[in-house]
């Protein structure tokens, strides 16, 4: 059990708070990359009524239908709406930490308390919504060969793909760790890394760890909840513009008077407070509540990388 921090602090010896601290102390070595801002990104609102699902009509998603010129008095001809659909179904997303009254008293570190527990929600929210976006980045047309590590070869295929399906910019690529040094490493045998800007410490902070900077003009993020394809023999990284994928987070009304509400984010990230007194244990319980999906399949491409 080498992944368990125990604390030998009074009363109790050698006290096992493993789970609780343990999470604490990985909260730094997570994943933070953030995409929920991402102009690729088309933030579907907050309404929900009368239904736990969504219709998305993709009519005027680009603009790309032209007017025409009309003589007056004449009359401009019927342009017939489309019926193509996508459907969006948020869900909601919870996860509770557990903490005993003796863990807490025990704990060196200070790190065992309700309001910073609430805080670290906030970062659980954005990666299961990073995660969300990967479950559904794997599902494009792909670009690359299976087996391969992820070369300048692939990259430009998929850039190629969207610029003749005339996907809008700004473009977003998200890819695994692995096939990203796998690519740095390819550039620069080919002396390619002038057209590559890192990002910054303050563009960083601003936009997570997982913000590695702008090639070609297209944002690059790592992220490890990039899926695995094909057996798991390649990293399902993808890129795509705007109007591939969307999201959608659901306000949550009011809260009940009985809920102790530690965080509020619009009512669409909340962190409640849970107490069972006989047994003397304290929980907190985030609420997020999300849903993703694909609106147009053909502004997105899945990127192989070998794993």
């Amino acid at each position: 059990m080498a992944d368990e921090i125990r604390t030998n602090a009074a009363p109790m010896s050698d006290v096992l708070v493993a789970e609780t601290v343990r999470r604490g102390a990985l909260l730094l070595l997570g994943d933070r990359a953030n995409l929920r801002n991402h102009p690729a990104l088309i933030n579907l609102g907050s309404d929900l009524f009368g239904s736990t699902t969504q219709q998305i009509n993709l009519l005027g998603l680009d603009g790309s239908d032209l007017m025409s010129a009309v003589t007056q008095p004449g009359a401009v001809a019927n342009t017939a709406l489309t019926d193509a659909q996508a459907t969006i179904a948020p869900a909601m997303n919870r996860l509770a930490y557990e903490m005993t009254d003796q863990a807490v008293i025990s704990d060196p570190t200070g790190a065992i308390n309700s309001p910073r527990l609430a805080l670290s929600m906030v970062g659980s929210a954005a990666m299961t919504l990073t995660n969300l976006i990967a479950k559904e980045g794997d599902g494009f047309t792909t670009s690359g060969s299976t087996g391969v590590a992820f070369s300048h070869d692939t990259f430009i295929s998929a850039k190629a793909a969207l610029i003749q399906a005339l996907v809008p910019g700004p473009y977003l690529l998200v890819m695994k760790p692995k096939s990203f040094t796998d690519w740095m490493t390819d550039l620069e045998s080919r002396g390619g890394l002038t057209q590559y800007y890192p990002a910054s410490q303050q563009m960083q902070e601003i936009r997570g760890n997982g913000f590695q900077g702008t090639y070609d003009n297209i944002d690059i993020f790592t992220s490890n909840q990039v899926q695995g394809m094909n057996t798991n023999a390649d990293w399902g990284n993808f890129l795509f513009g705007r109007g591939a994928l969307g999201y959608k987070e659901v306000a949550m009304g009011a809260p009940p008077r009985s809920q102790i509400v530690l965080l509020d984010l619009n009512g669409v990230i909340r962190v409640a407070e849970d107490r069972n007194e006989k047994a003397g244990m304290t929980s907190v319980v985030g609420h997020y509540y999300v849903g993703t999906n694909v609106i147009e399949t053909a502004r997105g491409r899945t990127v192989l990388g070998a794993q």
